[in-house]
């Protein structure tokens, strides 16, 4: 759960939470590797995150020093609350021990809820903070992902084509 509600708070906590789905996106592409489809998907969604985190870092160096929060307690609360996800977490979240996950539906089904997670928040940090067009292009991306995970659950070969090339 994230502490430093402030701005530049709120983006390294999204820098740490992308840098975590790219390595457990590695792991599980490496777990699923004879399974070609599932393992592709898994490494581009890694790399997509790498990406993310690279927009973050690029966000948070135009933040300008600025780290104040003028947000009433119960936006900051609502921001808390969101950050507060099993999923973002090394310890208890799905990916803390990938030789549990079953096969490729759980793997699947504990990635679409991660996705589901980290938009539900990077959300909020748009209601509280405010919009920016960087942080509304990882949105966007996010939702993708989403998509793309829904559809390999409900349909086997589904293929999944990266995102990066929209961010160039």
């Amino acid at each position: 759960m994230i502490e430093d509600l402030t701005l530049k708070g709120c983006i390294e906590f999204a820098i740490a939470t992308e840098e975590f789905g790219a390595e457990n996106y590695s792991r599980l592409a490496r777990k699923f590797g004879d399974i070609q489809d599932i393992s592709q998907l898994f490494s581009r969604l890694s790399e997509d995150e790498r990406v993310h985190k690279k927009q973050f870092s690029e966000l948070l160096s135009g933040t300008g020093g600025s780290t104040a929060n003028d947000k009433s307690p119960e936006m900051n609360d609502y921001l808390k609350g969101m950050s507060h996800s099993l999923f973002f977490s090394p310890y208890q979240g799905p990916f803390k021990d990938i030789d549990t996950i079953k096969d490729r539906d759980d793997a699947l089904q504990k990635a679409l809820e991660y996705e589901k997670a980290t938009l539900g928040f990077y959300r909020a940090v748009e209601d509280v903070q405010g919009s920016n067009e960087l942080l509304t292009k990882i949105i966007e991306a996010e939702k993708s992902h989403i998509i793309v995970i829904m559809k390999a659950l409900l349909v086997k070969g589904s293929k999944f084509r990266s995102l990066q090339d929209q961010w160039t």
